[in-house]
């Protein structure tokens, strides 16, 4: 989903006239949704897996977004609950600003982003990458727009574009990794927020994409931007390892589904599933992952002591004040199940 109020700064005759992340949403075939600002109240944003905020909006914008003087809680609870934002948050160049006084230089007039991130309006020329190996830099997720972003000269990826950057972040938190900075502090960066990804920007990053001077015009920086995005949704933790207390004897538990991210094959195996058998799994038919009970459901074949099965294999991530529980059934006629006593389930995050 997109929630933008109008297109950022000025389309492009060769793009979408409906701005930049527009076009480039389009460009890597992604279904996607456009809301206006005053309807984020109305929507339902747990069908959506990744939100993008567009740069440069009017003062309604903001204040619609950031409703007295803090992000939204809407959007607060979507990414706490595992969403991927994709914020750009450069401000005060279509009369609007995410400050209580407009375009401040104050950091202290500053709404209030998520995770108590604010910003200083501050206009660069100059951003340098602090990241080399992050994918918004080195492009692999970018598709046919996007590529290896360098720090070369004016008009070259980073540099000038009657401003690179419209200010930097302040007051971030622990851990956040700071992929571009200019002179003062960051200018892009990734962060965690609950179980879900905030990645925020003050650059012009739509401006560069849509620039008025076509043979200038930079794609790369957005389409990595939104390439990364859409990987991060669809790429999450899904792989369990430990022992458990079934109903028909102590076993142990693997599963690894989540080759995406480490490039590990997909498996699921037992050193004992309660019987004294091993079992290795040999091929994975299906895997299904309830988002809402942290519940995979994997179903395929493998050996067990030696002799083909099929199986089912479920297994319940553990919560706060509630264990992690693990089944296995095969087609021999042996099933356990029972609560995780060592060990853990993650089916969230990175």
């Amino acid at each position: 989903m997109l929630i933008q109020d109008d297109p950022p700064r000025f389309p492009a005759s060769n793009h979408d006239p409906n701005g930049a992340d527009v076009n480039e949403l389009m460009v890597q075939n992604l279904p996607f949704c456009v809301i206006s600002s005053n309807q984020l109240g109305s929507r339902n944003l747990a069908q959506f897996s990744e939100i993008i905020i567009a740069s440069t909006q009017n003062q309604a914008f903001y204040d619609n977004l950031f409703p007295g003087g803090s992000i939204d809680p809407s959007i607060s609870d979507w990414v706490q609950h595992g969403g991927v934002l994709s914020a750009n948050l450069a401000d005060c160049a279509a009369g609007g600003s995410w400050s209580s006084t407009s375009c401040s230089s104050d950091s202290s007039s500053s709404y209030t982003f998520l995770g108590g991130v604010t910003h200083v309006v501050f206009f660069s020329n100059d951003n340098n990458i602090t990241t080399q190996s992050h994918p918004i830099i080195t492009g692999q997720f970018g598709g046919t727009d996007g590529g290896q972003v360098a720090d070369d000269s004016c008009l070259q990826d980073l540099d000038c574009w009657q401003y690179a950057s419209h200010g930097y972040f302040t007051n971030l938190p622990a851990e956040t990794t700071m992929i571009l900075t200019d002179s003062n502090g960051p200018v892009f960066i990734e962060y965690h927020y609950g179980d879900g990804l905030v990645i925020a920007t003050t650059t012009s990053i739509e401006w560069r994409y849509d620039y008025f001077q076509q043979n200038y015009q930079n794609l790369k920086l957005l389409a990595n931007e939104i390439g990364y995005q859409v990987f991060k949704a669809q790429c999450q933790e899904n792989d369990g390892d430990g022992e458990f207390e079934g109903n028909h004897g102590h076993g142990h538990f693997h599963h690894d589904l989540d080759d995406c991210e480490d490039g590990n094959p997909r498996k699921v195996s037992s050193k004992d599933r309660g019987d004294g058998k091993d079992f290795e799994s040999t091929s994975i038919q299906s895997a299904q992952l309830d988002k809402i009970t942290r519940t995979v459901t994997i179903i395929g074949l493998g050996t067990s002591g030696g002799l083909p099965v099929s199986f089912t294999y479920i297994a319940i991530e553990p919560g706060l004040t509630t264990p992690g529980w693990v089944s296995f059934a095969f087609s021999d006629g042996f099933t356990n199940a029972g609560p995780i006593t060592t060990g853990s389930v993650v089916l969230h995050g990175w």
